[in-house]
């Protein structure tokens, strides 16, 4: 019996469960033997992990400003002068250009694999028109395959994991996101210094048609002016001399520069620092079967008590009177369905 001044009394529950023990008995078996089939059915996953660090090229002109400021303890790449962003690394590999290429290959699934299997025949993703499949394989590779982290706030290492259901796939899906970041680092680098070599060809043409005109106008000067011994004639002398000096050297720095933009257009050096590479899953991802089957048992376990106390609350009701519990619980459940059904 249940006191309704006082609450539930735990010899009632005791009774319940003892009255109701093989129904709570056979639902839990039911839950157990769920979670017993979901382990089964299960397919086991191979995680390959690769890290890196992404860094820029070295900027040449940016040498003398570092070595100056070391003197002082002051590092300019920590305080994010050439490191470029770990978060842009991690969120390019969710991005349609790197995905893209893997979502349309094939892979071999096995070592012994003589036969390719399309990307989204392996990840089950199904017909549909080849947009479709490239789009829904995408959203599968975000979502189910392809996690990353990224220590933001210590070394800005990205790590990436790869999971799928063949360790191969992993692999070879792994080794591509790579492939694909530093052909990506090449390509943007590539086109950045191609862009500066022509605007710093264009001012080199500039300076240098600068050059020759400051280069006449001495000329032209000591010319004319070959009794040059005059306080006058002397400082216009050093005037027009400078102005050429200052000419040649804006030659010469631009000169530098477009080499060193030659240089950096056909460079193909990686810029990741790669720490941890790619390999072969060696086994199995943990599949956590004492915590699928600790949550089956617990759940089914729960689920079966709460029925047994529903049912032993309605006979109860209909042999010793309305329970105010029971009756308050009906209440707030007509008035639930009231309020969805408004």
């Amino acid at each position: 019996m249940t006191d309704t001044s006082e609450g539930i009394s735990p010899y009632w529950l005791a009774a319940v469960l003892l009255r109701r023990r093989r129904s709570i008995a056979l639902i839990t078996a039911l839950g157990i033997l769920v979670a017993v089939v979901i382990l089964l059915v299960r397919p086991a996953r191979y995680t390959t992990t690769f890290t890196f660090v992404p860094q820029a090229p070295e900027d040449p002109s940016r040498a003398g400003l570092a070595s100056l400021a070391g003197q002082f303890g002051i590092s300019l790449s920590a305080a994010g002068g050439s490191q470029q962003s770990p978060q842009l690394y991690a969120d390019l590999l969710a991005t349609r250009r790197i995905l893209a290429p893997i979502a349309d290959d094939s892979f071999a699934v096995d070592a012994d694999s003589a036969v390719k299997v399309p990307l989204a025949t392996f990840l089950d993703i199904g017909e549909g028109t080849p947009g479709l499949v490239e789009d829904n394989t995408l959203r599968v590779l975000r979502k189910d395959v392809i996690s990353t982290s990224v220590a933001v706030r210590t070394t800005g290492v990205v790590t990436v994991n790869v999971r799928t259901r063949s360790p191969y796939v992993s692999l070879a899906i792994a080794q591509r996101l790579l492939t694909g970041l530093n052909q990506f680092n090449l390509v943007t680098r590539q086109s950045q210094a191609r862009e500066e070599r022509r605007f710093t060809e264009t001012r080199l043409d500039d300076a240098r048609l600068a050059l020759r005109a400051a280069e006449d106008e001495l000329q032209k000067f000591l010319l004319n002016n070959r009794q040059s011994d005059y306080p006058v004639l002397t400082f216009q002398k050093d005037r027009l001399q400078r102005e050429v000096t200052l000419r040649q050297d804006v030659v010469t720095s631009l000169a530098q520069k477009v080499e060193e933009n030659r240089i950096r257009e056909v460079r193909d050096t990686p810029v990741l620092t790669v720490i941890e590479t790619p390999i072969l899953a060696p086994r199995p991802d943990a599949r956590l079967r004492a915590v699928i089957l600790l949550l089956g048992t617990t759940s089914a376990f729960v689920f079966a008590l709460l029925v047994a106390l529903v049912r032993e609350s309605w006979l109860l009701e209909g042999s010793a009177g309305p329970d105010a519990a029971l009756t308050q619980l009906k209440r707030e459940w007509a008035r639930f369905r009231g309020a969805a059904t408004a």
